[in-house]
């Protein structure tokens, strides 16, 4: 926090704090619509579907997210930033309006594309905010905002879980929907700001327009690092994936009803955001100003290890939300801020467009393909129980031997 206030007390850091907080102020509004939209459709579709059918739907999420992020990258090439995300943040609001207006009357599609889309949004936008971010601040000033602002995005959660979690039960799950859409729009008004507070980042001439593409997909094969950052992400989203099928499984076998269950999951979320937020205002600064990245991005896939190896061995629900608790606390916190660091000194078309393939795409490919695949073995049979946390342990040792090369570059260079 000290060396917060230090920064705070520069004309550079006043005038970089003014842009990234709004950002931060906004994504607290997005995240906490995100709580409003996240456990009512993943309790409908159980209603309608059942928990064993949630891998069908998700193994859809990656061809919704390639046509979302094409979309981006055309309209970040004619629009530029501030105005794609703006048509983002609001076409998504309109969409959740419509859904819940038809919600009654239209077939189990619109549950299930539900499900689709709301995997898909948040991660395209939540993008969005780090692409701008990375654009505006330095290195070392990553290491002092990144914790702060990600914790306001937190601190939505935190109360959007909350106070679904109180609600749900007596005004009913779907008019979370119709909450979720209302909050995007001070979320879209607060970033909009934001930009105009800072500035809209431009891209050097060879990159403007999208001349090297509107997606600049050659990246990937040009930047080590960017390379690396979509493996772990891979990785991390398979391990994620397992545990959240798991715990889904556990969690529909203890809540059979549609609002207590929605409760619950409100009130997981909450958990979850309440430990995210403690980690990014008390420990990530600390943490990322005093170990270094390797320790930082190696220590993380280690207890994942751990709890997914104590989920085979104890498969209970209460493990399994300490498992998925752990991993999302992180995901969102101490892993996120110190691989966002990584981005700074690329170019702009790297933080904007590759970073959405890089990040994004691969997030829910990742989830997907897993998807696919235990949608295949389903169909050839039962899975066992400890096939989820087996995965998650297997892709979780990847994680950890992929974070030394990722970080061995920027360590030799430090």
């Amino acid at each position: 926090m000290s060396t917060l206030l230090a920064a705070l007390k520069t004309e550079r850091g006043r005038h970089v704090a003014g842009g990234v907080f709004l950002a931060g102020f906004s994504a607290a509004f997005l995240f906490c619509g995100y709580e409003f939209i996240r456990s009512p459709a993943e309790s409908i579709f159980i209603d309608k579907f059942g928990a064993g059918a949630k891998p069908y739907a998700i193994a859809c999420v990656p061809f919704m997210m390639a046509a979302m992020i094409y979309c981006y990258g055309r309209l970040l090439s004619c629009a530029g930033a501030k105005k794609a995300m703006v048509v983002s943040m609001l076409g998504s609001a309109a969409f959740f309006v419509l859904v819940w207006l038809f919600l009654g009357r239209a077939g189990r599609w619109l549950v299930f594309l539900l499900l689709v889309f709301k995997e898909s949004y948040v991660v395209v936008i939540s993008e969005q905010y780090w692409s701008f971010i990375n654009s505006v601040l330095r290195d070392e000033e990553g290491k002092v905002f990144n914790g702060p602002v990600a914790g306001l995005g937190a601190l939505g959660s935190l109360t959007g879980g909350y106070l679904l979690g109180r609600f749900a039960v007596s005004l009913g799950t779907d008019i979370f929907l119709l909450f979720a859409a209302l909050m995007i729009l001070p979320a879209a008004a607060l970033f909009w700001r934001g930009y105009n507070n800072a500035g809209e980042p431009v891209p050097d001439a060879d990159e403007a327009g999208g001349r090297k593409g509107h997606l600049h997909l050659s990246i990937l094969a040009e930047n080590r690092t960017v390379l690396f950052i979509a493996l772990i992400i891979f990785a991390a989203q398979v391990v994620a994936t397992t545990l959240d099928f798991r715990w889904t499984q556990l969690v529909q076998d203890f809540m059979p009803l549609k609002d207590a269950r929605t409760a619950y999951f409100g009130h997981f979320w909450m958990y979850v955001n309440i430990f995210s937020f403690s980690m990014q205002f008390l420990l990530t600064p600390l943490l990322l100003r005093y170990i270094p990245r390797r320790g930082i991005l190696t220590a993380i896939p280690a207890v994942h290890i751990v709890t997914c190896l104590l989920l085979l061995l104890y498969p209970a629900l209460g493990v399994a939300s300490a498992a998925l608790l752990l991993f999302k606390g992180m995901d969102y916190s101490i892993f996120r801020a110190s691989k966002e660091t990584l981005y700074i000194p690329f170019s702009y078309d790297t933080r904007y467009r590759a970073k959405q393939v890089a990040d994004a795409f691969t997030y829910r490919f990742a989830k997907g393909l897993t998807a696919t695949g235990v949608s295949a073995l389903k169909a050839l049979g039962s899975i066992a129980p400890g096939f989820y946390p087996s995965l998650g342990a297997i892709f979780s040792a990847a994680w950890l031997a992929m974070s030394f090369p990722l970080t061995a570059k920027r360590e030799r260079g430090s």
